[in-house]
């Protein structure tokens, strides 16, 4: 059974996409994280931007779940409203809630059958419901205006403060320069992992260890288990991508397939989108393969990883892109801003000038930067060159020798337990860590 929602053009999800919302809502905002069996969550439907909730402290309401439940053009409309009450009588039931100022105010608990429909599921469908709506929380919270929604945490940090670059460039070097001191500061730069504003485990080093820290959308789902997520995506993804490469039409089942893979990658990254057709998933992969930075093709947080995942297998021939979200973005940006200030360059001039900003708040986002930066979000332009930047560090990790002729960085861990040469969904993943 689907919950539709009436306010964002009768948009549905699963069911246990919401219960297990709701569960994460309990785990990170209440103080007893076990109640949300039998627990109450006001409604909070008010009219007024995501943001504007958030600052009236209803972060801890069914209006503010329903919101990052849809997609973003509709986040800024309530959507908590009578009438999505009524359209969904087995997931919700109307009580009342008493604040914290002892008042009563109209609330919903889950109802009877949606908990029996929970604990139909088996563990592991649980378990995949609990990831995407944990990473509804961990993405890029997109909206209809440009104001900055903080859901959980958020800082400003200064890049450099914990150790200065062992390399840094002459003004006057290439771009090849920066990027070997980019790549060479993050491999000596402790990491460390964090979660909820705690830290993970302890502080590594090194490009292959911090891989082998990385998690998504929480640290139960590490290296591996994130691994062993996307493979069967990557794999579909990949036979999608060799029918828009032999330039054939998609039959009926292939336009259900693309819309299914697409919409299961938006999920796993926590970025539903709307008009999620099999024109518009063609077309974003047409352009990927095509690496055309002129596309007229859907871009954001949530359609670069169908860009990325949908050029993976072109790896060997220097057409795989990268994911361009906003921790990202702020890896790369906040160093190499740091390296260009220090090599003295007082403007971006011709140093990557096709990349930019991508919005987002959480862990040390947004970071301070020095230069002025263009806004890159929504970008084929900013898609395609950090793509190749990615690259570029990939051949770097892959190529780069000591004095003494041994290889400088180790290689990639792989999810088998082996390791190979590093790729460029590898970088992403240890850029995706830095960036947070």
């Amino acid at each position: 059974m689907q919950v539709t929602f009436p306010n964002a053009a009768n948009y549905q999800i699963s069911r246990g996409i919401f219960v297990a919302a709701w569960k994460v809502w309990f785990k990170r905002f209440h103080a007893d994280p076990s109640s949300w069996r039998e627990g109450r969550i006001p409604c909070r439907e008010q009219e007024g931007k995501l943001c504007e909730l958030l600052d009236r402290g209803y972060r801890f309401s069914v209006d503010v779940i329903a919101r990052l439940m849809v997609p973003w053009p509709y986040r800024n409309t309530v959507q908590a409203t009578d009438e999505f009450m009524r359209l969904n009588p087995a997931l919700l039931r109307s009580c009342s809630f008493v604040d914290e100022q002892g008042e009563s105010v109209p609330g919903a608990r889950l109802t009877d059958q949606a908990l029996d429909y929970w604990d139909s599921l088996s563990f592991v469908a649980q378990e995949m419901y609990l990831v995407y709506a944990e990473a509804r929380v961990q993405a890029d919270i997109e909206t209809s205006s440009d104001d900055p929604v903080v859901i959980d945490d958020a800082g400003n940090c200064v890049i450099g403060e914990s150790i200065y670059p062992p390399l840094v460039p002459k003004a006057g070097d290439a771009d090849e320069a920066y990027i070997k001191a980019l790549v060479r500061w993050i491999d000596e730069d402790p990491y460390q992992p964090m979660y909820q504003r705690q830290a993970v485990g302890d502080p590594v080093s090194g490009w292959d260890n911090r891989l082998l820290r990385f998690f998504w959308p929480k640290p139960r789902i590490g290296h591996t288990g994130f691994g062993f997520i996307i493979d069967s995506l990557l794999y579909r993804a990949k036979l999608l991508a060799q029918t828009v490469e032999e330039n054939r039409a998609w039959t009926v089942e292939e336009q259900f397939l693309a819309v299914k893979i697409a919409n299961e990658i938006f999920n796993l990254f926590g970025v539903p989108q709307r008009q999620v057709t099999p024109d518009n998933v063609r077309k974003v992969v047409a352009a990927a393969l095509a690496q055309n930075a002129d596309a007229e093709a859907k871009m954001n947080s949530g359609w670069t990883w169908l860009a990325c995942f949908s050029t993976a297998h072109k790896e060997s021939e220097d057409g795989a892109l990268a994911g361009w979200n906003s921790r990202v973005s702020a890896s790369l940006l906040s160093r190499l801003d740091f390296l260009l200030v220090e090599a003295g360059q007082q403007q971006i001039g011709a140093h990557f000038a096709a990349l930019g900003t991508v919005p987002g708040y959480g862990g040390t986002r947004p970071r301070q930067l020095s230069l002025n930066w263009p806004n890159a979000y929504r970008s084929w332009p900013a898609q395609i060159a950090v793509s190749k930047l990615v690259r570029q560090i990939r051949d770097t990790l892959n190529n780069e020798k000591k004095p003494d002729g041994l290889p400088r960085y180790r290689p990639m861990p792989r999810v088998d337990g082996s390791r190979g040469p590093w790729t460029v969904l590898g970088v992403c993943q240890v850029l995706m860590g830095d960036g947070y």
